[in-house]
């Protein structure tokens, strides 16, 4: 009696097609048999090429990334060496809070509210200097003076004072109408 059998079927024949593979991959990569192979190697200026082209290409990315990273210190130190009579005034005389208070309502008129906000900014640090709490410095950072003034005791006004002249120097920002009335309703606070 002969029995029945199937001649194929699909488990067989991925068994067929896995076995069939790797004898491909094993004849590929077989270290004994390189004759056989398909050569893959690329000619060594090429390899040079493209290994300077991506060392120049980070180099390029790193450098734009540093230079957005600094670009804000560059800013704020053009725009302080653009202004040299105000620096000068500061060190040859103390301009009054009176003369900056004018000077804020001057560029607010102007509609420059980013000049306006530093006047304001000038004005409070001028007025903490005259009542004799905390003298000025030309060489204090906004971080000394929001430290500072944490020992008055109504440190708010001038905190917004402060943070509104870090936004100024350190960002491209715009300062709005809204922003410099902010500005001004702290430094009537701290009036």
């Amino acid at each position: 009696m002969t029995g029945s059998f199937q001649k194929s079927s699909v488990e067989w024949q991925l068994r067929l097609v896995q076995q069939r593979l790797g004898e491909w991959l094993e004849r590929l990569f077989a270290a004994g048999d390189r004759a056989h192979r398909p050569n893959w190697a690329l000619p060594e200026w090429l390899l040079r090429l493209l290994f300077w082209l991506i060392a120049g290409a980070l180099i390029v990315w790193l450098s734009w990334q540093l230079y957005t990273l600094l670009r804000p210190y560059f800013d704020a130190a053009i725009r302080t060496q653009s202004r040299p009579s105000d620096n000068q005034s500061q060190i040859e005389r103390p301009v009054t809070v009176a003369t900056w208070l004018q000077r804020s309502r001057t560029f607010a008129q102007r509609g420059d509210y980013r000049e306006a906000c530093r006047a304001l900014y000038m004005a409070a640090l001028q007025r903490l200097n005259d009542s004799d709490p905390i003298p000025y410095e030309p060489s204090r950072t906004d971080g000394e003076y929001l430290q500072i003034v944490q020992t008055l005791p109504r440190p708010t006004p001038y905190q917004v004072l402060i943070r509104t002249h870090e936004q100024i120097c350190f960002t491209e920002a715009e300062v709005s109408a809204a922003e410099f009335d902010r500005c001004q309703q702290a430094y009537q606070d701290i009036e």
